[in-house]
């Protein structure tokens, strides 16, 4: 018998383990390992992660040096992926997920069946970082934050030509473009498009400029760019999404969100590609985690015959 939760992260129980996944809030009782997908913080907290010595916590590399960089975690089990560990009696897979530098997939058994979170993932191939690998399992655990059909995103080519036709006209033209995404996952990607496709270098604000040089010492090239905050005439700035538009001539918002007014650049999967995983997974039970878990659920039932729920 096996028990999945959503509730601050995912909870897998069953009879002798206890999995918790990207956990937002530090658990009631200790859990068998922690798996952590990657470094967003809507994926977890700290004091999240604040668990007796005993409790192995599993990441990357890279996602270890960003929520613990300052090495006080102890009990961290590293893994990349294409990777295996065995940790507290559970052979865990690792596997690319394709969001962000370090971001991971993770599946293993539970009483004879295998299971599998995505965590948020791409499938796209981009400018940077490589795609989505499809694992096959029997019980799939999947983003759904783009899970309903009115998210259906336009091909990486296409927006790619789109953000660098804005961004040239309006720069040529003598105008100052700020271009706002968030600031660990599609400023990097943004970054890379602008200094590989345009003669234009653009000025990056300080924390990205930080993710940038992180992306660069794993192999991840992002071409040249620039510190500012002041930027003048014929510049393209790139900040966070809560950045003020004030001295700009244009605004380029590039988010899933941004669907119907901005670039819908988004380093999660869209509708179709949720979609595609699902399909080709082979699961015959899938539990969206986050997102329109609901939506897409209900999809997946009356279009496939899946058995699909959104967890307790």
């Amino acid at each position: 018998m096996i028990r999945i939760r959503v509730q601050n992260g995912v909870h897998i129980e069953s009879g002798r383990f206890y999995v918790l996944i990207d956990p937002t809030r530090r658990p009631s009782r200790a859990p068998s390992v922690v798996l952590l997908t990657h470094a967003h913080r809507d994926h977890y907290s700290p004091s999240a992660l604040r668990l007796p010595p005993k409790v192995p916590i599993v990441m990357s590399r890279a996602t270890r040096l960003l929520v613990d960089r300052g090495g006080r975690l102890r009990n961290v089990v590293e893994v990349e992926p294409n990777g295996e560990v065995e940790v507290s009696g559970i052979q865990l897979r690792a596997h690319e997920a394709g969001h962000i530098l370090g971001s991971l997939q993770f599946s293993f058994e539970v009483e004879g069946l295998t299971i599998t979170y995505t965590g948020d993932f791409n499938l796209e191939k981009r400018i940077i970082l490589k795609p989505a690998e499809i694992v096959k399992s029997e019980v799939l655990l999947i983003d759904a934050t783009y899970g309903d059909p009115r998210y259906r995103f336009p091909p990486r080519t296409e927006l790619y030509a789109r953000l660098v036709e804005e961004v040239k006209r309006e720069t040529e033209a003598g105008g100052r473009v700020l271009i706002k995404s968030r600031r660990l996952g599609v400023a990097q990607e943004v970054t890379a498009v602008i200094s590989f496709s345009t003669h234009i270098t653009p000025v990056v604000e300080e924390t990205i400029a930080r993710y940038n040089n992180f992306y660069e010492e794993f192999g991840e090239i992002i071409g040249r760019y620039v510190t500012g905050s002041a930027p003048g005439r014929g510049a393209a700035v790139i900040a966070g999404l809560g950045q003020r538009a004030h001295d700009y001539t244009k605004v380029l918002l590039c988010t899933g969100w941004a669907l119907k007014k901005g670039l819908p650049l988004s380093s999660h999967a869209d509708f179709d590609h949720i979609v595609s995983y699902v399909k080709h997974s082979g699961a015959s039970v899938v539990v969206p985690f986050v997102g329109f878990r609901r939506t897409l659920a209900e999809y997946l039932k009356s279009e496939y015959g899946l058995e699909a729920n959104y967890g307790e």
